[in-house]
C-alpha cells in the first residue's frame, strides 16, 4: 500500500483537496471536487493506495498554497511525485508548464514548440488537460492560439479567475483558509 496523505484548501470560497506521499505532492483537485477525483487521474491505484491525515507532512505544501495565494510567492518550490506519470509527452509538457511564468500565458502551440513537437499540439493540449498538479505545474497560463482561454479542468470560470488573480495587485484579505476536517481517513466515505 501506498501512503498517501491529504489536506484540503478553501480558495476564494472554493474548496480543493491536495495528496502528498513520500516523494512529493501527488495530485490537486479541481474545486468542489471530492478528494476520490485522484482516481480519475491514476486509476490503476484505487486499491494501493491508504489515505491518511497528518498535518506534519502536509502542512509545508498548505503553507506554499497560502504563499501563493496571499501573493507572498509566484512558484511552488514543493516537491512533485512523478511515479504514477509513466507517458514520457505528459512528463515534458508537465515539466515544460512549470517554466511559464507568473502572469505571464503561453499557447498550445507555443508549448508544443518547447517541448521540441510542434506538430503534436493536439497530444500536448490532451497532457495538459491531464496535469494532475493543478495551480501547482500552472496549465491555467495555457490558452488557444486565438487569445480565448480555453477548457480547464476546474472550469474556465476557475482559469479566468486565475489568470486575473496573477495579473491583480496584492489584496489585503488573504484568499484562502484551511478548513476544518477531522483528523482521519475518509477513504470509506460514499461522498468521497
Amino acid at each position: 500500500m501506498k501512503k498517501i496523505y491529504w489536506e484540503s484548501v478553501e480558495i476564494n470560497h472554493q474548496v480543493f483537496y491536495f495528496t502528498v506521499t513520500d516523494k512529493g505532492l501527488n495530485f490537486v483537485s479541481s474545486p468542489h471536487r471530492h478528494i476520490s477525483e485522484i482516481f480519475d487521474f491514476y486509476p490503476k491505484n484505487r486499491y494501493q493506495y491508504q489515505f491518511m491525515y497528518d498535518e506534519d507532512v502536509t502542512n509545508s505544501y498548505l503553507e506554499e498554497f497560502k504563499e501563493y495565494f496571499d501573493k507572498k510567492r509566484r512558484d511552488f518550490d514543493v516537491p512533485l511525485d512523478f511515479s504514477d506519470i509513466h507517458n514520457e509527452l505528459e512528463r515534458q509538457v508537465l515539466t515544460a508548464l512549470g517554466k511559464v511564468p507568473y502572469g505571464k500565458t503561453i499557447t498550445y502551440k507555443e508549448l508544443a514548440e518547447s517541448i521540441g513537437r510542434p506538430k503534436a499540439i493536439r497530444a500536448v493540449a490532451s497532457a495538459v488537460a491531464k496535469n494532475p498538479f493543478l495551480i501547482v505545474v500552472p496549465c491555467h497560463r495555457v490558452i488557444r492560439s486565438n487569445g480565448e482561454i480555453g477548457d480547464y479542468r476546474g472550469g474556465s470560470e476557475t482559469k479566468k479567475a486565475l489568470l486575473e488573480f496573477e495579473k491583480a495587485p496584492f489584496e489585503k484579505e488573504p484568499l484562502i483558509k484551511k478548513l476544518p476536517l477531522p483528523r482521519f481517513s475518509q477513504l470509506g466515505k460514499p461522498d468521497l
